[in-house]
């Protein structure tokens, strides 16, 4: 029987609706070597499966599981990892050859190897076509350039915030919801930046957990 599952292949990106077999045993937690319509193959960690129930038609199907991650998976996992600390050296000698007003975060391998992904920080557009060019002779595979925002780069780096514990983006939050100085006034913190930021710099998303609760309370008086 056909299963619809939630996978996350990137860190910075969306899970993504993939189709599989039941028989295959997948459980949430395991981590599978998925193929995309396009044809690339990539490797992810199965947040949810989605009970017939609850699928909707909305809901884009990216590709098929082709099976859970095996040893020799594994040691193809383990070599990219490795491999993507050189692809880095590489990249960010060449934006400081050209240049470029960019600041390298990280790289990522697609699990076959046919396209290097460079996820970057800036303040604005970058022409980076030159850089494409030469990365793509160096790799001979596809490249891909990501432009990220701070807060993408916190949970890619990973940390521990001021309450000890590992910093939400990196943790289990999915999407980035907005969050203001208007949170901090209505839950009455102090105006002090170095006690409501994150590691990225901008304010703690947990700001927005408890908002509801401060808001409702101020109706009430």
């Amino acid at each position: 029987m056909e299963q619809i599952f939630e996978i996350q292949t990137r860190k910075t990106e969306k899970p993504a609706y993939f189709s599989g077999n039941a028989e295959m045993g997948i459980s949430r937690g395991d981590y599978c070597i998925v193929e995309f319509t396009q044809g690339l193959q990539d490797h992810g960690r199965v947040y949810n499966i989605v009970p017939k129930t609850e699928q909707k038609e909305k809901q884009v199907i990216s590709g098929q599981i082709l099976r859970k991650v095996n040893e020799q998976d594994l040691l193809i996992i383990q070599e990219n990892e490795r491999l993507k600390h050189e692809a880095f050296r590489i990249c960010h000698g060449k934006i400081g050859e050209l240049k470029l007003p960019m600041k390298l975060i990280d790289v990522s391998y697609s699990f076959d190897r046919t396209v290097v992904t460079f996820y970057y920080w800036a303040t604005g557009r970058v022409d980076f076509r030159k850089l494409v060019k030469e990365l793509a002779v160096i790799f001979n595979c596809r490249i891909e350039m990501r432009q990220i925002g701070l807060r993408d780069e916190a949970r890619i780096k990973d940390g521990y915030g001021i309450c000890g514990q590992r910093i939400c983006c990196a943790r289990f939050l999915r999407d980035f919801e907005p969050i203001t100085m208007k949170l901090v006034k209505t839950q009455n913190l102090p105006l002090d930046m170095s006690k409501i930021s994150g590691l990225c710099g901008r304010l703690m998303c947990c700001l927005i957990y408890e908002s509801k609760m401060y808001e409702d309370e101020k109706e009430k008086k």
